[in-house]
């Protein structure tokens, strides 16, 4: 760890380097590039309309964000725990906090203001594989992927659980903006 820089905050080309160096796959680099683009596009306008987030550790957060996912598929461990952990020992321990909770958010949230985290998760949420989708769309792909595998009933609760925490998120982020989530794509410039 470089000490007293842990909250140093990699550049773009940085991430892409350590993205690179630590094996991602090409088809989680796209992804991460897509969510990094939603986490910034709301980040930017959430600071228009008052809030103060800082658009660096959410653009490095988002490209970093699934950096240990496929030795977490391997090993069977917290993909985001690993990825803090990897990023805090980088000297990047900011913004391996915000990965920390890009599957789920720890409690106590629910006031103002918005966080980098919050954004991180919100967007990952709106990105499956590499296209923008709604969460309607996403949380039916995680439950036919996850939730009805073998006789493991506690899958499809955690991923309700984790898609009514989702939506309440949403509403959150877009109580703050003048426009609706189904608006996204549009107004991101993506055409449906």
């Amino acid at each position: 760890m470089h000490p007293l820089n842990g909250n140093r905050v990699p550049s773009s080309d940085l991430c892409h380097d350590l993205l690179k160096k630590y094996a991602a796959p090409d088809h989680i680099i796209r992804h991460s590039e897509v969510v990094s683009r939603v986490a910034v596009f709301l980040a930017v306008r959430l600071n228009g309309s008052g809030e103060n987030l800082s658009i660096e550790e959410i653009e490095a957060a988002a490209l970093l964000h699934d950096i240990t996912k496929m030795e977490g598929i391997e090993s069977r461990r917290d993909h985001a725990e690993t990825g803090r952990r990897l990023l805090a020992a980088l000297g990047f321990r900011r913004v391996g906090d915000i990965v920390g909770e890009h599957i789920r958010l720890r409690g106590g949230r629910e006031a103002h203001p918005l966080t980098e985290e919050e954004i991180l998760n919100y967007s990952d949420k709106r990105v499956m594989h590499t296209e923008i989708v709604t969460l309607r769309e996403r949380f039916a792909d995680l439950k036919r992927r996850y939730g009805f595998k073998g006789s493991d009933t506690n899958a499809i609760e955690r991923i309700m659980a984790l898609e009514e925490r989702s939506y309440e998120l949403e509403r959150k982020i877009f109580s703050r903006l003048n426009f609706p989530p189904e608006a996204l794509l549009q107004e991101l410039g993506v055409r449906s």
